[in-house]
């Protein structure tokens, strides 16, 4: 647990970040109810406790030709020693993964992930995923749309 006392005015101002992380100082003052400098000093407060790790850019897949969007569950075999961390190390390194959880329950991670074409995500599941020796079995699901959030 954290003892990290955030205020109403922090949460007003995690919230509007949230919604624009390129709003102006001043424009988020006036959001928020109060004067540049403290919403300012508020902000660095917020990214020097570490609240806010930092600001990103949200990208349209499809314009870059990533039409298909997509989760994998991963389940990996177990009594393996170092399957989980070599697993990891392989997401960490791939272009097509955009976000990947370690969860608990009967799998080990949902990957979110991206692809140009159909073909492009059955190579991914097949000879990325399936074929990796740590690897005990996968399920995908295909988006359809994103409807809340923004992560792709």
């Amino acid at each position: 647990m954290t003892d990290i006392q955030l205020d109403r005015m922090d949460t007003r101002i995690i919230s509007a970040l949230r919604k624009d992380g390129r709003i102006s100082h001043q424009q988020l003052s006036t959001q928020v109810g109060l004067s540049p400098s403290q919403c300012l000093r508020r902000v660095k407060k917020l990214e020097d406790i570490g609240v806010i790790k930092g600001y990103t850019a949200v990208i349209d897949e499809g314009k870059l030709g990533n039409d298909v969007s997509a989760w994998i569950i991963v389940t990996l075999h177990r009594n393996k020693p170092g399957a989980r961390e070599r697993v990891a190390l392989l997401l960490q390194n791939r272009p097509w993964v955009r976000l990947a959880t370690g969860v608990t329950g009967e799998v080990d991670f949902m990957i979110r992930v991206v692809a140009p074409r159909m073909a492009d995500f059955t190579k991914i599941l097949v000879d990325e995923l399936s074929a990796h020796p740590d690897i005990s079995s996968t399920q995908s699901f295909i988006c359809l749309d994103d409807l809340v959030g923004n992560l792709v």
